[in-house]
């Protein structure tokens, strides 16, 4: 899968300012009228080339009569309803096979076959089996589905695989997954293959009827005037055509828009979210009241809030009555494409106080975080969590990321919610720790446009708020100023009181305001500490 990148929003500014100003003009089209209407009078015989006054006017003539909308009927309802199921189906499709490798190299040949066949093959096939009065629906399914198809498979691959692995860590449940982090990023593909199939449909469907001829359509209607050579009428109904399929066009993209903010709004963290493309948000009372009260009022409440989150973020899940004691790492190594990053790291990390993994940059400390994580594994040793017993335990990560990985068009309590239910308790504090992060004003503000440190400061908060065992930091506190890391540093201190937490960092003074045990990873400075210490730490090896 692809990843999103930084000058991805170059690229397509770049990319929308080159369809504006290559978008359909008043002038250009006024401009071809003229040329038609320039041509028509040097050709002088409306049987070859009738001027764009006469295919009005039979245009109009033809749509004040009840025939021209029976033959209108029948036809946009067939292929409406062909482009319906082809949208339905290649969807499920592409669905089925990005969640299964297999489906998807079953599906391929199918899909090859079916772009690959000439349309008047599918016209001669769905005759056999269907007889003229279904042939438009049949060869809309089989025009549409496999663009659908490529295109939503397309649209899944670039999604940003460490959002995915953000939702995955931190347990964000699927359909949130699906409406907050899948539906924006693949919806603008879904809408470019509804956009672009949607003409293929009506072009393939008229063919087809043209071809089949079945009683009362607008091909019949088409084939009568190449019958008889009546040119005007030949005109009108393609123009009826393209009409109808313009504004049909642009009707199925209004709905799909409003359905789809609607499902993410209702899909969001936060109660309410809507018109997400712009970043407007509404926000439920609770968000307001936050939004509004006084700084005062929070810092005299801020300890106990502090407080009440700690205990229900965690407050033991589905593994039972035990708690997570330690995580203990045992000789651990890993290399990459052969070349050794580090090995026999060994270390123990207990709730008694934090531990800060010192080491310079580029040392491995945040691979070491995500096999706390289980999201990677040692090449050499092993990562162990276990519970007071000394029995191994699976405990519950929440973790603060090295790289943000925010929704950009959710708002500060959106993200922080991410993995939180409506129904948890610790819902309801979350505007309040927002607060106490000094982050109370991107309430109602899509992600986008916070500065770095607001953004870090958010990532913050929904490690804290998701119900947890263990709390990995990956350099929690970059982009912040003194006073703003000295505040988080202790709400994370008061949040996570006897708590197995660990953080990779690089700058001493993270340690000292978490009072947190050091592990220094690099070589020469476990000899150093070592020495100093005499013998040195018996967890470090």
């Amino acid at each position: 899968m692809g990843l999103w990148q930084r000058d991805d929003a170059a690229s397509n500014k770049t990319r929308s300012d080159t369809s504006s100003r290559f978008r359909i003009r008043a002038w250009a089209v006024v401009l071809w009228i003229m040329l038609w209407q320039a041509a028509a009078m040097l050709m002088d015989s409306a049987l070859l080339l009738p001027g764009p006054v006469d295919v009005l006017a039979r245009f109009f003539a033809l749509a004040g009569t009840a025939e021209f909308w029976g033959r209108v009927g029948f036809t946009l309802l067939r292929i409406v309803a062909g482009f319906v199921i082809g949208v339905v189906f290649g969807a499920a499709l592409a669905a089925i096979a990005m969640r299964f490798c297999r489906a998807g190299e079953l599906f391929a040949p199918a899909m090859a076959l079916a772009k690959s066949v000439p349309v008047a093959c599918f016209v001669v096939l769905a005759l056999i089996w269907a007889g003229a009065s279904q042939l438009s629906v049949i060869v809309g399914v089989l025009v549409v589905a496999p663009i659908v198809y490529e295109n939503v498979c397309d649209g899944v691959r670039a999604t940003d695989v460490r959002l995915l692995e953000m939702a995955q860590v931190l347990r964000v449940p699927a359909a949130r997954t699906f409406t907050a982090i899948y539906l924006p990023q693949v919806l603008p593909y879904f809408r470019a293959a509804c956009a672009s199939s949607f003409g293929m449909a009506w072009k393939a469907g008229v063919a087809a009827e043209i071809i089949a001829i079945p009683a009362g359509s607008m091909g019949e209607a088409l084939y009568g005037a190449k019958i008889y050579f009546d040119t005007p009428d030949l005109f009108a109904w393609t123009l009826a055509v393209v009409v109808l399929s313009v504004l049909f066009e642009k009707a199925f993209a209004w709905v799909l828009d409003a359905v789809a903010a609607r499902g993410m709004g209702a899909g969001s963290a936060s109660k309410g979210v809507s018109s997400l493309e712009h970043g407007s948000v509404c926000l439920e009372s609770a968000c307001d009241d936050a939004r509004v009260r006084s700084q005062a009022d929070v810092a005299s409440r801020g300890s106990q809030d502090v407080d009440r989150i700690h205990a229900l973020a965690c407050a033991p899940g589905d593994s039972g009555a035990l708690r997570l004691d330690r995580i203990e790492f045992k000789g651990v190594g890993k290399s990459f494409d052969s070349v050794s990053a580090f090995s026999d790291i060994s270390f123990t990390v207990e709730g008694d106080a934090p531990v800060c993994l010192m080491a310079p940059s580029g040392f491995g400390k945040t691979t070491l975080l995500r096999m706390a994580a289980g999201t990677e594994n040692p090449d050499e040793g092993s990562v162990e969590a276990l519970d007071v017993d000394g029995s191994v335990f699976v405990p519950r990560i929440s973790m603060a990321f090295q790289e943000d990985r925010l929704i950009e068009h959710l708002d500060a309590l959106a993200n922080a919610r991410i993995a939180l239910h409506a129904r948890d308790a610790v819902w309801d504090d979350a505007p309040r720790l927002l607060e106490r992060l000094g982050i109370g004003d991107c309430i109602g503000k899509p992600a986008r446009s916070c500065s770095g440190g607001q953004r870090r400061r958010i990532v913050l908060a929904r490690a804290l708020l998701t119900p947890h065992d263990a709390l990995l930091l990956d350099e929690p506190f970059t982009g912040l100023d003194d006073a703003s890391r000295t505040r988080a540093a202790r709400i994370v201190r008061a949040h996570e009181r006897g708590r197995v937490v660990i953080v990779a960092t690089h700058d001493g003074r993270d340690a000292a305001l978490l009072g947190a045990r050091v592990v220094p990873l690099d070589s020469d400075e476990r000899v150093d500490d070592a020495a100093r210490s005499e013998g040195g730490d018996r967890d470090v090896q």
